[in-house]
């Protein structure tokens, strides 16, 4: 007898309405200059909580987690092509807009991030496991490129340089640390699971 294939689930309405409000946050916090004004350790925890929520709403069994469960592999790497963002990191440094340090490391963190997504996207799933030591270590190399531009970012707060870092807390590049850090984090957290889960075989979608 043949089996139908059950539909894949769609994204959660619930879902979609609170990444609307919290994009809406993110954009509202550049307008108003919230992350400016706010002193430390405000962003950081802003960011921080938004970090938690996006990983616990991903992790806790719901549709949500059903979604990204069904996910293909290459989609949840691919996305990591964003972070080419890393280039304007770059030009603002050179023009002395973004301080030095913080446009180093997160530009070309960001950009070698990027980079590599894209060519393991091309590869596609692992087979072996090499390709899944491949999977692993680019994984685990975005994750701490993020954790790293975030502590530069607060170290340069701190210090109070000049350039500091006003263009990453101001429209658009707002939406970097206050909605796509978060975001990003997580799906490191989502794509480690889908490896080890899955064995990183073809089965990982």
């Amino acid at each position: 007898m043949a089996t139908t294939a059950l539909p894949a689930p769609r994204f959660p309405g619930a879902a979609a309405l609170a990444l609307a409000l919290w994009l809406g946050f993110a954009v509202l916090a550049g307008v108003t200059g919230l992350f400016i004004e706010l002193p430390f350790p405000g962003p950081q925890l802003i960011i921080l909580s938004f970090v938690g929520l996006t990983l616990a709403a991903g992790i806790v069994p719901s549709r949500l987690r059903d979604w990204i469960d069904t996910l293909p592999l290459r989609a949840l790497v691919g996305i990591n092509a964003l972070r080419f963002v890393g280039i304007y990191f770059l030009i603002l440094g050179a023009q002395g807009e973004l301080n030095a340090t913080f446009a180093a490391r997160a530009g070309w963190g960001d950009i070698a991030a990027a980079t590599l997504a894209v060519a393991l996207t091309i590869v596609g799933d692992p087979r072996g496991t090499g390709q899944r030591l491949l999977f692993h270590a680019w994984n685990a190399f975005g994750a701490l490129d993020l954790i790293v531009a975030v502590a530069t970012a607060t170290i340069v707060t701190l210090q109070g340089t000049v350039p500091g870092m006003t263009p990453i807390l101001s429209l658009p590049l707002i939406l970097v640390p206050a909605f796509f850090v978060p975001l990003f984090l997580a799906n490191h957290v989502f794509i480690l699971r889908r490896l080890t889960s899955a064995g990183g075989t073809g089965d990982a979608r």
